[in-house]
Protein backbone atom coordinates (compact mmCIF):
# COMPACT_ATOMS: atom_id res chain seq x y z
CA UNK A 1 0.00 0.00 0.00
CA UNK A 2 1.31 3.34 -1.06
CA UNK A 3 1.68 5.71 2.13
CA UNK A 4 0.13 9.20 2.43
CA UNK A 5 3.87 10.44 2.42
CA UNK A 6 4.55 9.09 -0.57
CA UNK A 7 1.71 10.22 -2.42
CA UNK A 8 2.17 13.87 -1.03
CA UNK A 9 5.48 14.19 -2.20
CA UNK A 10 4.92 12.63 -5.48
CA UNK A 11 2.35 15.07 -6.02
CA UNK A 12 4.59 18.04 -4.72
CA UNK A 13 6.63 17.22 -7.12
CA UNK A 14 4.64 17.34 -10.19
CA UNK A 15 2.84 20.27 -8.94
CA UNK A 16 6.29 22.00 -9.24
CA UNK A 17 7.58 20.50 -12.41
CA UNK A 18 4.13 21.94 -14.20
CA UNK A 19 4.68 25.58 -12.34
CA UNK A 20 8.18 25.14 -13.44
CA UNK A 21 6.85 24.92 -17.41
CA UNK A 22 5.59 27.96 -17.12
CA UNK A 23 9.11 29.31 -17.45
CA UNK A 24 10.21 28.27 -20.59
CA UNK A 25 6.68 28.61 -21.97
CA UNK A 26 6.99 32.63 -21.39
CA UNK A 27 10.62 32.12 -23.43
CA UNK A 28 8.45 30.28 -26.11
CA UNK A 29 5.97 33.28 -26.50
CA UNK A 30 8.61 35.55 -25.98
CA UNK A 31 10.84 34.33 -29.07
CA UNK A 32 7.85 33.74 -31.04
CA UNK A 33 9.71 29.79 -31.66
CA UNK A 34 6.28 27.83 -31.97
CA UNK A 35 7.07 25.35 -28.76
CA UNK A 36 4.61 27.07 -26.53
CA UNK A 37 2.01 23.78 -26.92
CA UNK A 38 4.72 21.45 -25.84
CA UNK A 39 4.81 23.25 -22.35
CA UNK A 40 1.05 24.70 -22.19
CA UNK A 41 -0.14 21.45 -22.11
CA UNK A 42 1.43 19.50 -19.83
CA UNK A 43 1.66 22.43 -17.52
CA UNK A 44 -1.67 22.06 -17.40
CA UNK A 45 -2.28 18.36 -16.53
CA UNK A 46 0.78 18.20 -13.98
CA UNK A 47 -0.74 21.66 -11.90
CA UNK A 48 -3.91 19.90 -11.76
CA UNK A 49 -3.25 16.30 -11.02
CA UNK A 50 -0.10 17.61 -8.55
CA UNK A 51 -2.42 19.72 -7.05
CA UNK A 52 -5.52 17.31 -7.00
CA UNK A 53 -2.90 15.32 -4.96
CA UNK A 54 -1.78 17.88 -2.31
CA UNK A 55 -5.38 18.33 -1.52
CA UNK A 56 -6.03 14.41 -1.53
CA UNK A 57 -2.95 14.16 1.39
CA UNK A 58 -4.31 17.36 3.17
CA UNK A 59 -4.82 15.46 6.61
CA UNK A 60 -1.05 14.31 6.33
CA UNK A 61 -0.14 18.67 6.53
CA UNK A 62 -2.90 19.03 9.70
CA UNK A 63 -1.19 16.37 11.82
CA UNK A 64 2.17 16.25 10.47
CA UNK A 65 3.73 12.41 11.05
CA UNK A 66 5.48 11.73 14.22
CA UNK A 67 6.75 8.59 12.80
CA UNK A 68 8.17 7.79 8.97
CA UNK A 69 9.23 4.34 8.05
CA UNK A 70 12.11 4.12 6.22
CA UNK A 71 10.68 1.96 3.03
CA UNK A 72 8.40 5.64 3.03
CA UNK A 73 11.32 7.85 2.55
CA UNK A 74 13.45 5.98 0.12
CA UNK A 75 10.62 5.47 -1.89
CA UNK A 76 9.45 8.71 -1.95
CA UNK A 77 13.06 10.44 -2.56
CA UNK A 78 13.33 8.12 -5.62
CA UNK A 79 9.50 8.09 -6.66
CA UNK A 80 10.28 12.21 -7.23
CA UNK A 81 13.03 11.87 -9.29
CA UNK A 82 11.93 9.07 -11.30
CA UNK A 83 8.56 10.88 -11.85
CA UNK A 84 10.54 13.99 -12.66
CA UNK A 85 12.72 12.37 -15.42
CA UNK A 86 9.69 10.47 -17.19
CA UNK A 87 7.53 14.14 -16.92
CA UNK A 88 10.00 16.18 -17.75
CA UNK A 89 11.36 14.66 -20.88
CA UNK A 90 7.33 14.95 -22.15
CA UNK A 91 8.08 18.60 -23.81
CA UNK A 92 10.97 16.79 -25.76
CA UNK A 93 8.46 14.36 -27.06
CA UNK A 94 5.62 17.12 -27.32
CA UNK A 95 8.26 19.41 -29.67
CA UNK A 96 10.03 16.56 -31.77
CA UNK A 97 13.26 16.68 -30.28
CA UNK A 98 13.41 13.02 -29.01
CA UNK A 99 10.93 10.35 -30.72
CA UNK A 100 10.71 7.90 -28.03
CA UNK A 101 10.28 8.13 -24.27
CA UNK A 102 13.57 6.26 -23.66
CA UNK A 103 15.75 9.52 -24.87
CA UNK A 104 13.69 11.76 -23.70
CA UNK A 105 14.00 10.27 -20.28
CA UNK A 106 17.28 10.11 -20.68
CA UNK A 107 17.91 13.47 -21.36
CA UNK A 108 15.38 14.88 -18.49
CA UNK A 109 17.40 12.34 -15.93
CA UNK A 110 20.81 13.67 -17.12
CA UNK A 111 19.12 17.40 -17.12
CA UNK A 112 17.36 16.80 -13.10
CA UNK A 113 20.40 14.27 -11.81
CA UNK A 114 23.06 17.66 -13.42
CA UNK A 115 24.81 14.86 -15.63
CA UNK A 116 24.94 16.77 -18.55
CA UNK A 117 25.30 13.70 -21.06
CA UNK A 118 23.06 14.65 -24.11
CA UNK A 119 21.73 12.63 -27.16
CA UNK A 120 21.44 16.02 -29.39
CA UNK A 121 24.53 16.22 -31.78
CA UNK A 122 23.15 19.18 -32.84
CA UNK A 123 22.05 21.63 -30.16
CA UNK A 124 21.37 24.62 -32.00
CA UNK A 125 18.78 23.11 -34.05
CA UNK A 126 16.51 23.11 -31.09
CA UNK A 127 13.85 26.28 -29.98
CA UNK A 128 15.19 28.75 -27.47
CA UNK A 129 12.84 27.40 -25.25
CA UNK A 130 13.42 24.33 -25.33
CA UNK A 131 17.19 24.40 -24.34
CA UNK A 132 15.92 27.17 -21.66
CA UNK A 133 14.19 23.66 -20.13
CA UNK A 134 16.79 21.68 -20.98
CA UNK A 135 19.33 23.93 -18.79
CA UNK A 136 15.93 25.14 -15.92
CA UNK A 137 16.20 21.17 -15.73
CA UNK A 138 19.76 20.90 -14.55
CA UNK A 139 18.92 24.40 -12.00
CA UNK A 140 16.00 22.75 -10.48
CA UNK A 141 18.11 19.01 -9.86
CA UNK A 142 20.85 21.57 -8.61
CA UNK A 143 18.88 22.25 -5.19
CA UNK A 144 16.95 18.82 -5.34
CA UNK A 145 13.54 18.43 -6.06
CA UNK A 146 12.63 17.39 -2.67
CA UNK A 147 14.72 19.73 -0.63
CA UNK A 148 12.75 22.48 -2.96
CA UNK A 149 9.52 20.43 -1.86
CA UNK A 150 10.44 20.13 1.90
CA UNK A 151 11.01 24.21 1.62
CA UNK A 152 8.20 25.48 0.53
CA UNK A 153 5.88 22.64 2.22
CA UNK A 154 7.03 22.45 5.64
CA UNK A 155 4.01 20.07 6.69
CA UNK A 156 5.44 16.86 7.24
CA UNK A 157 6.54 17.22 10.68
CA UNK A 158 9.73 14.22 11.23
CA UNK A 159 9.48 13.14 7.81
CA UNK A 160 11.04 16.28 6.57
CA UNK A 161 13.83 15.80 7.78
CA UNK A 162 14.36 12.27 6.74
CA UNK A 163 13.85 13.08 3.47
CA UNK A 164 16.31 15.55 3.39
CA UNK A 165 18.50 13.77 4.83
CA UNK A 166 18.25 11.16 1.96
CA UNK A 167 18.28 13.57 -0.52
CA UNK A 168 21.50 15.94 0.54
CA UNK A 169 24.51 13.95 -0.13
CA UNK A 170 27.26 13.17 1.62
CA UNK A 171 28.58 12.46 5.44
CA UNK A 172 27.71 15.78 6.06
CA UNK A 173 25.19 18.15 8.75
CA UNK A 174 21.55 18.39 7.15
CA UNK A 175 20.44 20.05 9.77
CA UNK A 176 21.99 24.07 10.44
CA UNK A 177 19.23 25.50 11.65
CA UNK A 178 16.61 24.15 14.17
CA UNK A 179 13.63 23.49 11.97
CA UNK A 180 14.44 21.58 9.28
CA UNK A 181 12.25 24.11 6.73
CA UNK A 182 14.58 26.75 7.79
CA UNK A 183 17.13 24.64 6.89
CA UNK A 184 16.11 23.95 3.34
CA UNK A 185 15.13 27.40 2.82
CA UNK A 186 18.58 28.13 3.83
CA UNK A 187 19.94 26.14 0.97
CA UNK A 188 17.51 27.37 -1.46
CA UNK A 189 18.54 30.75 -0.44
CA UNK A 190 22.50 30.65 -1.14
CA UNK A 191 21.73 28.73 -4.72
CA UNK A 192 19.52 31.82 -5.38
CA UNK A 193 22.41 33.80 -4.15
CA UNK A 194 25.22 32.02 -6.52
CA UNK A 195 22.60 32.23 -9.38
CA UNK A 196 21.62 36.01 -9.37
CA UNK A 197 25.65 36.56 -8.79
CA UNK A 198 26.74 34.49 -11.75
CA UNK A 199 24.24 35.95 -14.44
CA UNK A 200 25.52 39.24 -13.39
CA UNK A 201 29.39 38.44 -13.50
CA UNK A 202 28.50 36.58 -16.84
CA UNK A 203 26.74 39.72 -18.50
CA UNK A 204 29.36 42.11 -17.53
CA UNK A 205 31.88 39.75 -19.54
CA UNK A 206 29.91 40.28 -22.42
CA UNK A 207 27.51 37.25 -22.70
CA UNK A 208 24.00 37.90 -23.47
CA UNK A 209 21.03 37.75 -21.09
CA UNK A 210 19.68 34.54 -22.24
CA UNK A 211 23.20 32.88 -22.50
CA UNK A 212 24.32 33.94 -19.36
CA UNK A 213 21.05 33.00 -17.44
CA UNK A 214 21.12 28.90 -19.07
CA UNK A 215 24.61 28.66 -19.00
CA UNK A 216 23.99 30.27 -14.56
CA UNK A 217 21.53 27.65 -14.45
CA UNK A 218 23.85 24.57 -15.68
CA UNK A 219 27.13 26.44 -13.79
CA UNK A 220 25.73 26.69 -10.10
CA UNK A 221 24.19 23.21 -10.53
CA UNK A 222 27.41 21.60 -11.85
CA UNK A 223 25.31 20.57 -14.56
CA UNK A 224 27.20 21.37 -18.10
CA UNK A 225 24.44 21.52 -20.46
CA UNK A 226 24.73 24.68 -22.50
CA UNK A 227 22.84 26.01 -26.03
CA UNK A 228 25.87 25.90 -28.21
CA UNK A 229 27.21 22.26 -29.42
CA UNK A 230 30.74 23.52 -28.69
CA UNK A 231 29.73 24.47 -24.89
CA UNK A 232 32.02 26.82 -24.07
CA UNK A 233 34.59 26.87 -26.52
CA UNK A 234 31.86 28.53 -28.89
CA UNK A 235 32.69 32.19 -27.31
CA UNK A 236 36.56 31.88 -26.90
CA UNK A 237 36.55 34.09 -24.52
CA UNK A 238 39.18 34.75 -21.24
CA UNK A 239 36.43 36.61 -19.65
CA UNK A 240 33.54 34.03 -19.86
CA UNK A 241 35.96 31.28 -18.76
CA UNK A 242 36.98 32.66 -15.88
CA UNK A 243 34.22 33.39 -14.66
CA UNK A 244 32.75 29.70 -15.15
CA UNK A 245 35.76 28.59 -13.40
CA UNK A 246 34.98 30.69 -10.08
CA UNK A 247 31.61 29.52 -10.48
CA UNK A 248 32.30 26.00 -11.06
CA UNK A 249 34.75 25.92 -8.02
CA UNK A 250 31.90 27.68 -6.01
CA UNK A 251 29.62 25.49 -6.54
CA UNK A 252 31.66 22.78 -6.10
CA UNK A 253 32.20 23.30 -1.82
CA UNK A 254 29.86 22.69 0.23
CA UNK A 255 26.42 24.51 1.19
CA UNK A 256 27.47 24.23 4.93
CA UNK A 257 30.34 26.08 4.69
CA UNK A 258 28.53 29.41 3.09
CA UNK A 259 26.17 28.90 5.96
CA UNK A 260 29.36 29.21 8.42
CA UNK A 261 30.38 32.35 6.07
CA UNK A 262 26.89 33.89 6.91
CA UNK A 263 26.56 32.71 10.16
CA UNK A 264 30.29 35.13 10.79
CA UNK A 265 31.74 32.30 11.61
CA UNK A 266 34.87 32.44 9.12
CA UNK A 267 37.70 30.64 10.89
CA UNK A 268 35.50 27.43 10.49
CA UNK A 269 34.86 27.93 7.51
CA UNK A 270 38.36 28.60 6.56
CA UNK A 271 39.72 25.79 8.03
CA UNK A 272 37.32 23.11 7.21
CA UNK A 273 39.59 20.11 6.30
CA UNK A 274 37.44 19.03 3.11
CA UNK A 275 37.26 22.62 1.51
CA UNK A 276 41.44 22.67 2.52
CA UNK A 277 41.66 19.23 0.39
CA UNK A 278 39.33 20.33 -2.40
CA UNK A 279 41.37 23.44 -3.12
CA UNK A 280 44.89 21.54 -3.07
CA UNK A 281 43.25 18.78 -5.01
CA UNK A 282 41.96 21.28 -7.47
CA UNK A 283 45.53 23.77 -7.47
CA UNK A 284 47.43 20.16 -7.74
CA UNK A 285 45.56 18.69 -10.75
CA UNK A 286 45.38 21.90 -12.77
CA UNK A 287 49.61 22.69 -12.59
CA UNK A 288 49.94 18.41 -13.29
CA UNK A 289 47.84 18.09 -16.17
CA UNK A 290 49.33 21.83 -17.63
CA UNK A 291 52.98 20.41 -16.83
CA UNK A 292 51.86 17.47 -18.82
CA UNK A 293 50.39 19.09 -21.72
CA UNK A 294 53.31 21.62 -22.37
CA UNK A 295 56.16 18.62 -21.66
CA UNK A 296 54.48 16.25 -24.12
CA UNK A 297 53.83 18.92 -26.74
CA UNK A 298 50.05 18.82 -26.53
CA UNK A 299 50.58 23.02 -26.07
CA UNK A 300 54.00 23.53 -27.77
CA UNK A 301 54.85 27.18 -27.79
CA UNK A 302 51.30 28.18 -25.92
CA UNK A 303 52.05 27.29 -22.34
CA UNK A 304 49.25 30.37 -21.62
CA UNK A 305 46.68 28.67 -23.88
CA UNK A 306 47.49 25.39 -22.28
CA UNK A 307 46.84 26.80 -18.58
CA UNK A 308 43.72 28.07 -19.85
CA UNK A 309 42.16 24.99 -21.30
CA UNK A 310 44.32 22.79 -18.26
CA UNK A 311 42.39 24.68 -15.38
CA UNK A 312 39.13 25.61 -17.24
CA UNK A 313 38.70 21.64 -17.95
CA UNK A 314 40.40 19.87 -14.24
CA UNK A 315 37.45 22.77 -12.70
CA UNK A 316 34.59 21.48 -15.08
CA UNK A 317 35.37 18.06 -14.35
CA UNK A 318 36.26 17.64 -10.82
CA UNK A 319 33.04 19.88 -9.71
CA UNK A 320 30.98 17.30 -12.07
CA UNK A 321 29.88 20.35 -14.78
CA UNK A 322 31.28 19.25 -17.84
CA UNK A 323 31.71 22.48 -19.91
CA UNK A 324 34.11 21.84 -22.17
CA UNK A 325 36.51 24.50 -24.09
CA UNK A 326 39.27 21.82 -25.32
CA UNK A 327 39.00 18.18 -27.05
CA UNK A 328 41.36 16.63 -24.09
CA UNK A 329 40.05 13.25 -26.09
CA UNK A 330 43.54 14.29 -27.45
CA UNK A 331 45.49 14.86 -24.57
CA UNK A 332 47.99 12.71 -23.28
CA UNK A 333 47.21 9.40 -21.74
CA UNK A 334 48.45 10.86 -17.92
CA UNK A 335 46.19 13.91 -18.02
CA UNK A 336 42.82 12.12 -19.40
CA UNK A 337 43.54 9.40 -16.75
CA UNK A 338 43.78 12.39 -14.36
CA UNK A 339 40.58 13.65 -15.47
CA UNK A 340 39.08 9.95 -15.08
CA UNK A 341 40.46 10.07 -11.63
CA UNK A 342 38.94 13.45 -11.18
CA UNK A 343 35.64 12.06 -12.31
CA UNK A 344 35.29 9.72 -9.50
CA UNK A 345 36.55 12.16 -6.75
CA UNK A 346 33.97 14.81 -7.57
CA UNK A 347 33.83 18.03 -5.19
CA UNK A 348 32.53 18.82 -1.54
CA UNK A 349 30.02 16.79 0.43
CA UNK A 350 26.71 19.27 0.55
CA UNK A 351 27.62 20.54 -3.03
CA UNK A 352 25.69 20.41 -6.36
CA UNK A 353 29.00 18.23 -7.66
CA UNK A 354 28.71 14.58 -7.96
CA UNK A 355 31.35 12.18 -7.47
CA UNK A 356 32.14 10.20 -3.95
CA UNK A 357 32.89 13.58 -2.94
CA UNK A 358 36.52 14.81 -1.28
CA UNK A 359 35.58 14.07 2.56
CA UNK A 360 34.43 10.46 1.63
CA UNK A 361 38.16 10.36 -0.56
CA UNK A 362 40.27 11.55 2.26
CA UNK A 363 38.26 8.57 4.71
CA UNK A 364 39.19 6.57 2.12
CA UNK A 365 42.99 7.08 2.00
CA UNK A 366 43.26 7.60 5.74
CA UNK A 367 41.72 4.23 6.75
CA UNK A 368 44.26 2.30 4.25
CA UNK A 369 47.28 4.15 5.78
CA UNK A 370 45.78 3.41 9.48
CA UNK A 371 45.24 -0.24 8.07
CA UNK A 372 49.08 -0.67 7.33
CA UNK A 373 50.22 1.31 10.51
CA UNK A 374 48.14 -1.01 12.73
CA UNK A 375 49.93 -4.27 11.11
CA UNK A 376 52.94 -2.48 11.75
CA UNK A 377 51.79 -1.68 15.88
CA UNK A 378 48.93 -3.86 16.45
CA UNK A 379 48.71 -2.77 19.88
CA UNK A 380 48.29 0.82 19.29
CA UNK A 381 44.92 2.44 19.86
CA UNK A 382 44.77 4.87 16.74
CA UNK A 383 41.02 6.67 16.13
CA UNK A 384 40.55 7.78 12.56
CA UNK A 385 41.24 12.17 12.96
CA UNK A 386 40.02 14.30 10.66
CA UNK A 387 41.63 17.69 12.21
CA UNK A 388 40.56 17.56 15.82
CA UNK A 389 37.33 15.89 14.97
CA UNK A 390 37.55 11.60 15.54
CA UNK A 391 35.76 10.31 12.94
CA UNK A 392 33.15 7.43 14.03
CA UNK A 393 33.53 4.08 13.12
CA UNK A 394 29.93 3.55 11.85
CA UNK A 395 30.88 6.65 9.90
CA UNK A 396 34.34 4.64 8.46
CA UNK A 397 32.34 1.32 7.53
CA UNK A 398 29.55 2.92 6.28
CA UNK A 399 32.11 5.30 3.58
CA UNK A 400 33.98 2.43 3.19
CA UNK A 401 31.00 0.17 1.91
CA UNK A 402 29.91 3.25 -0.28
CA UNK A 403 33.46 2.85 -2.22
CA UNK A 404 33.08 -0.61 -2.64
CA UNK A 405 29.67 -0.85 -4.37
CA UNK A 406 30.76 2.37 -6.42
CA UNK A 407 33.14 0.62 -7.78
CA UNK A 408 31.31 -2.61 -8.16
CA UNK A 409 28.33 -0.40 -9.67
CA UNK A 410 30.71 0.74 -11.73
CA UNK A 411 31.92 -2.61 -12.84
CA UNK A 412 28.69 -4.21 -13.68
CA UNK A 413 27.32 -1.09 -15.59
CA UNK A 414 30.67 -0.80 -17.75
CA UNK A 415 30.20 -4.55 -18.34
CA UNK A 416 26.58 -4.10 -19.34
CA UNK A 417 27.17 -0.91 -21.35
CA UNK A 418 30.01 -3.22 -23.46
CA UNK A 419 28.06 -5.62 -24.47
CA UNK A 420 27.41 -3.07 -27.16
CA UNK A 421 29.87 -3.74 -30.03
CA UNK A 422 29.80 0.11 -31.39
CA UNK A 423 31.77 1.34 -27.94
CA UNK A 424 35.40 -0.24 -27.44
CA UNK A 425 36.46 -0.19 -23.42
CA UNK A 426 37.26 3.24 -23.29
CA UNK A 427 34.37 4.53 -24.57
CA UNK A 428 31.93 2.19 -22.32
CA UNK A 429 34.26 2.79 -19.04
CA UNK A 430 34.09 6.45 -19.34
CA UNK A 431 30.59 6.56 -20.57
CA UNK A 432 29.76 4.81 -16.92
CA UNK A 433 32.30 6.99 -15.06
CA UNK A 434 30.80 10.30 -16.64
CA UNK A 435 27.40 9.31 -16.12
CA UNK A 436 27.40 7.59 -12.57
CA UNK A 437 29.42 10.68 -11.06
CA UNK A 438 27.27 12.64 -13.04
CA UNK A 439 29.98 14.42 -14.93
CA UNK A 440 28.72 13.94 -18.55
CA UNK A 441 31.30 14.21 -21.18
CA UNK A 442 33.42 10.80 -21.00
CA UNK A 443 36.10 9.89 -23.81
CA UNK A 444 36.38 8.17 -27.19
CA UNK A 445 32.64 7.73 -28.63
CA UNK A 446 31.49 10.05 -26.01
CA UNK A 447 34.33 12.39 -25.63
CA UNK A 448 34.71 15.86 -25.37
CA UNK A 449 32.96 16.93 -28.81
CA UNK A 450 30.42 14.13 -29.04
CA UNK A 451 27.42 13.28 -27.91
CA UNK A 452 25.93 9.96 -26.45
CA UNK A 453 23.71 9.19 -29.41
CA UNK A 454 25.86 6.38 -30.77
CA UNK A 455 24.99 4.35 -27.37
CA UNK A 456 22.21 1.60 -28.31
CA UNK A 457 18.65 1.66 -26.52
CA UNK A 458 20.16 -0.89 -23.38
CA UNK A 459 23.22 0.96 -23.02
CA UNK A 460 20.65 4.18 -23.05
CA UNK A 461 18.39 2.66 -20.50
CA UNK A 462 21.54 1.60 -18.26
CA UNK A 463 23.30 4.69 -18.18
CA UNK A 464 19.91 6.09 -16.96
CA UNK A 465 20.25 4.26 -14.12
CA UNK A 466 23.47 5.12 -13.36
CA UNK A 467 22.71 8.91 -13.59
CA UNK A 468 19.76 7.83 -10.94
CA UNK A 469 22.27 5.80 -8.80
CA UNK A 470 24.83 8.34 -8.60
CA UNK A 471 22.62 11.54 -7.59
CA UNK A 472 20.89 9.40 -5.05
CA UNK A 473 24.75 7.97 -3.58
CA UNK A 474 23.25 4.06 -4.89
CA UNK A 475 21.84 3.22 -1.42
CA UNK A 476 19.24 5.10 -1.64
CA UNK A 477 17.70 3.32 -4.31
CA UNK A 478 19.43 0.17 -3.59
CA UNK A 479 17.35 -0.21 -0.52
CA UNK A 480 14.22 -0.35 -2.35
CA UNK A 481 15.91 -3.77 -3.69
CA UNK A 482 15.80 -5.53 0.20
CA UNK A 483 12.73 -7.94 0.82
CA UNK A 484 13.49 -6.84 4.15
CA UNK A 485 12.16 -3.25 3.45
CA UNK A 486 9.01 -4.52 2.04
CA UNK A 487 7.93 -6.44 5.03
CA UNK A 488 4.80 -5.25 7.24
Amino acid sequence: MVSELVIRVSAGVVLALGLALLSPLGVSLLYGDGSWASFLFPAAAMIAIGGAGLYATRGLAARKLEFVSNRDVYLSVTLAWVLAALLGGVPFLLDGTFGSPLDSTFEAMSGFTTTGATLLSEIEAETPSILFWRSLTQWLGGIGIVVLFVAVAPTLGTGAARLLGAEVSGPTRTRFTPRIADTAKALVGIYLALSLAEVVALLLAGMGLYDSVVHTFATVATGGFSPRTASIGFYDSVAVEAVLIVFMALSGVSFSVYYLLYSRRRLDAVLDRELVTYLLILLGSIFFVWGILVLQGDYAGEPARGLRDAAFTVTSIITTTGFVTADFDGWDTAAKLTLVLLMFVGGCAGSTAGGIKVIRAIIVFRTVFQDVFRMVHPQAVTPLRLGRQIVPEAVRLAVMGLFAAWMLTFAAATFLVSIQEELDLVSSATAVAATLNVVGPGMGAVGATESYEVVNSFGRLVLTGCMLLGRLELFTVFALLSPALWRR
